[in-house]
């Protein structure tokens, strides 16, 4: 009846809880045991072993309570298969048999305790292993300010217990549980500021009028857009400085030896405040033009536009057949398409404030992307170019256009923060442009696939992984520096240092030739080969054929568990899959898989723990997630070239047209015939009153 030795500590989410026992009697007597404490929260429940295995794995819960004598697997089964799959989920056997107890243990177990124990002797066995410090005497409990947040956020129904649970989950062993909630964007800004300044006791502040520049320039910059903060007030003996997260400590100690160690008052402030403050202080200088009011011009009527209309589309349907020309160095304007993998990811038009995206959003020039704390997101252009956006990421799309007659993109972001992976679909030609601006760096491709970085401090590190990326300081009379594959750099402000290769964990997944053959990490980001292209969502992945097999690599740093899908041609009974994991220090561990064919599709997969490569169970690989696949965004002519969907509409009643007009050409044997030129005078007629009056302009059919 011993729990693990793991120390106790105070629950700030509630822990999920699996029960898996083959009798109601006992799966009732135990949720209503367990649901009244605040601190659990029972997930789900399993009547057989194959059943608590899939709900395990779909549910991810804490602690899972096992039965041993179940119909299907037996409770110390599931347990070995938990083991390899959720490593981080303790098991609680509950059993009439004391002789497994050993055997339970052995399995990974972290507590055995017999059904005929006193109610209250189960709760403290399964509270002691969710690692939950028990009541004190007074029965209550101490509360940190964190827990205060969560306890505010959940009974005020800003987040879910679920949603608290993942935001806890995902978070970085330093980062704090406000922080995390803060960069998830799942609580409206205002609403969390509130619930912070009561769980802190900072007073909240509102941003009535904007702050001094010179007050708030007495911090720098690029700590404040960090840390979430602003100086508001600042005098000799004493300042107050607005935070976006009081509870970080760490900021405040900062902040106050920056400013020579005076007293320091901290207030709350929502995010937007803080970012507007920002804003503003460093906004540059502009001299407001003058405007001299010029006299309205009188209304003219658009029958001379229409007749200039009709003969300039008439002229082009005669020179070129379809109506359009464009010169080989105009930019048309382009679009993106957005594909949310996991988490939270925001996007902002222009000057409008951040709202949350979702998948097949449109981006354009001047947009701005930000992911989550845990968010997985990818933008897609129509070359079918890929930019991955790693978690806490935000960039800027400077420019975003078409040019050489729609063979090539003009691009360039700015990263602000985080990490992007780059696949640039085409080698980029003498007028198109492909850039990456940083704090600290530009870095400019032809055709390649490359990953940046930038860290807190600004620094940014290029990695390439195929072709190779320019990379040039702040500083341009230092001399660039040109990063092959496999090498990479790191950039300050005194400059790029020389590329130099780090040997990094490689994992490589050979699997069957095959129409669909892909690997899958935990996210949904995918790699390898699906309806004859080339996908590579997982940054520093790569795709190769090698004779009859597909070769995908894929960084091997804590990966955790990766999936592999395939899709065979007809016929085809079992799939062979080579996994091979190649270690910093140079060693290889590898396995095999052959897995059945079962409605067309072969799953397997491996699970990474340390330096050991595990094979997923059937079962395991059979829930494991799905790929998500991102699209380009529309159709190369009818969208990026037309502006609006009227102008779209005009496209494609002038592709119609000239198609017509050359048919009927054939037909009459001449292009001189009378009918013909009525039929090109018609079809620009047509065109044209779709641009002049767009009311009555119809959408373009899709099957058009």
């Amino acid at each position: 009846m011993a729990a693990g030795t793991e120390k106790p500590s105070l629950s700030l989410v509630a822990k999920r809880i699996l029960i898996a026992d083959d009798h109601l009697a006992v799966r009732e007597g135990l949720r209503s045991l367990i649901d009244p404490d605040p601190d659990f929260e029972v997930v789900g429940e399993a009547a057989d072993g194959n059943e608590a295995a899939q709900k395990a794995l779909e549910l991810h819960p804490d602690l899972i309570m096992l039965d041993n004598s179940m119909p299907g697997m037996t409770g110390l089964e599931v347990a070995r298969m938990l083991r390899v799959n959720l490593p981080e989920t303790k098991i609680v056997f509950l059993t009439l048999d004391p002789g497994i107890r050993d055997l339970a243990l052995a399995t990974g177990a972290v507590a055995h305790i017999s059904k005929d124990q006193p109610p209250q002797e189960i709760l403290r066995v399964v509270r002691a292993a969710a690692g939950i410090k028990p009541a004190t005497a007074g029965g209550t409990r101490a509360t940190s300010p964190q827990a205060r947040l969560a306890e505010l956020l959940v009974t005020e129904k800003a987040l879910t217990t679920r949603q608290l649970h993942d935001i806890e989950a995902a978070r970085e062993q330093r980062q704090t549980l406000s922080n995390a909630i803060l960069r998830s964007g799942l609580v409206a800004e205002s609403t969390f500021a509130s619930a912070l300044s009561r769980a802190s006791g900072r007073p909240l502040w509102s941003r009535q009028s904007a702050p001094e520049s010179a007050v708030v320039r007495q911090l720098p910059r690029r700590f404040c857009e960090l840390r979430a903060c602003v100086l508001v007030e600042f005098g000799r003996t004493q300042a107050t400085l607005a935070m976006a997260d009081p509870l970080d400590d760490a900021t405040e100690r900062e902040a106050k030896d920056m400013l020579g160690g005076i007293e320091l008052k901290v207030v709350t402030a929502p995010l937007a405040d803080v970012r507007d403050s920002l804003r503003t202080a460093y906004a540059p200088n502009v001299v407001p033009l003058v405007a001299v009011p010029q006299p309205a011009a009188p209304r003219r009527s658009r029958k001379p536009y229409a007749i200039v209309g009709v003969v300039a589309a008439a002229f082009l349907l005669s020179a070129t057949g379809i109506g359009f020309l464009l010169s080989q160095s105009t930019v048309v304007a382009a679009r993106g398409n957005l594909t949310v993998f996991q988490g939270a990811v925001e996007l902002r038009h222009g000057a409008t404030p951040y709202v949350r995206a979702i998948t097949n959003s449109l981006v354009q020039q001047g947009d701005f992307i930000r992911t989550g704390a845990s968010a997985h997101a990818a933008v897609t252009f129509f070359d079918n170019s890929v930019v991955v956006l790693e978690p806490n990421t935000e960039v800027e799309l400077a420019t975003l256009g078409v040019v050489s007659g729609g063979r090539d993109i003009d691009f360039s972001m700015k990263q602000l923060s985080g990490s992007t992976w780059h696949v640039v679909g085409h080698s980029i030609g003498a007028g198109g442009h492909y850039a990456v601006l940083t704090p600290t760096s530009t870095n400019t491709v032809q055709g390649t696939a490359f990953q940046v970085r930038v860290d807190e401090k600004g620094t940014t590190t290029v990695s390439t992984t195929d072709g190779v990326v320019r990379t040039f300081g702040t500083d341009t009379t230092i001399a660039p520096v040109l990063v092959s594959a496999g090498m990479q750099t790191t950039v300050t402000t005194s400059g790029p240092a020389t590329p130099d290769g780090s040997r990094a964990a490689v994992l490589a997944f050979t699997l069957d030739s095959a129409p669909e053959a892909l690997i899958v990490n935990g996210t949904g980001q995918a790699a390898g080969l699906s309806e004859s292209s080339t996908l590579r969502y997982i940054p520093g992945s790569t795709v190769t054929r090698k004779n009859d097999k597909i070769v995908v690599t894929i960084p091997g740093d804590d990966v955790g568990r990766v999936s592999s899908v395939v899709e065979p041609s007809s016929g085809t009974t079992v799939v062979h899959i080579d996994t091979q994991l190649s270690t910093r220090s140079g060693e290889t561990v590898a396995v095999t898989e052959t897995r059945t064919v079962d409605g067309g599709v072969a799953r397997g997969g491996v699970t990474i723990n340390g330096n050991q490569l595990i094979a997923l169970s059937d079962s395991a690989a059979k829930v494991a997630p799905v790929a998500v696949i991102a699209s380009a965004e529309g159709s190369r002519a009818a969208k990026l070239f037309c502006p609006n969907t009227h102008m779209a509409v005009a496209w494609h009643q002038l592709v119609k047209g000239g198609l017509a007009v050359r048919i009927l050409s054939r037909k009459c044997g001449t292009t001189q015939s009378p009918l013909v030129s009525i039929c090109r005078a018609a079809c620009a007629l047509r065109a044209f009153l779709t641009i002049a009056t767009p009311g009555i302009s119809k959408p373009v059919p899709s099957h058009g």
